[in-house]
């Protein structure tokens, strides 16, 4: 197998290796940015050698692009495990709460996907790929309540899915700073998402 089939076979492998140099690249990304880790540093943090770092990935952006869409997912799934149900409050709820936790979790990361987003386009397609797959769904959940007539939404769906992305994103960053204003902050955008949504609570 030549080494390109190898590190893709390995990308589809959900393996303990990859999922150590991932968190070791988080951890470096997160403390030093991103233009100060290589792919030297990241195999080191994970204790791994550096030909073993290169049959996962093929460079150091090819790392933060994993470790970008992985935020994506997690996103996605707080998303689909809150859409199980049925009634409109709990799922905004559900999903409010446990995305700002995520978004919390790797606030320190996206400030890094976002400083990168300023100068380099394939970094604001990562952060446009986060953000933009979770807005999509925000805003089809808000215009299918208002096809049934269960929300008066104060403008398009699209534009209030995106206003409840930022105002998450901007909490996420205190929720980062103080965890315990975590249960607050998500009190307050559950609210805001209600009234923006025209949906009593």
């Amino acid at each position: 197998m030549r080494p390109w089939g190898k590190r893709a076979a390995k990308d589809r492998t959900d393996s303990p290796t990859r999922t150590a140099i991932l968190d070791a690249a988080e951890t470096l990304f997160t403390l030093h940015g991103y233009a100060r880790t290589t792919m030297a540093h990241i195999a080191d943090e994970a204790s791994v050698s550096r030909a073993t770092t290169y049959v996962y990935f093929a460079s150091r952006a090819d790392v933060f692009r994993a470790l970008a869409r992985r935020v994506r997912d997690e996103i996605a799934e707080v998303q689909r495990t809150a859409a199980a149900s049925r009634e409109p409050h709990e799922i905004i709820e559900s999903s409010i709460r446990a995305g700002l936790q995520v978004y919390a979790a790797k606030s320190r990361f996206l400030t890094v996907l976002a400083h990168q987003a300023l100068a380099d386009d394939d970094m604001r397609g990562l952060a446009e790929e986060i953000h933009g797959d979770s807005i999509d769904v925000n805003a089809r959940f808000i215009a299918l309540l208002q096809q049934r007539r269960q929300a008066d939404p104060a403008a398009s769906p699209h534009a209030v899915a995106h206003a409840v992305n930022a105002i998450m994103l901007r909490f996420s960053m205190d929720a980062a700073d103080d965890p315990a204003e975590l249960d607050r902050l998500a009190s307050d955008t559950v609210a805001m998402y209600c009234r923006l949504v025209g949906l009593e609570r």
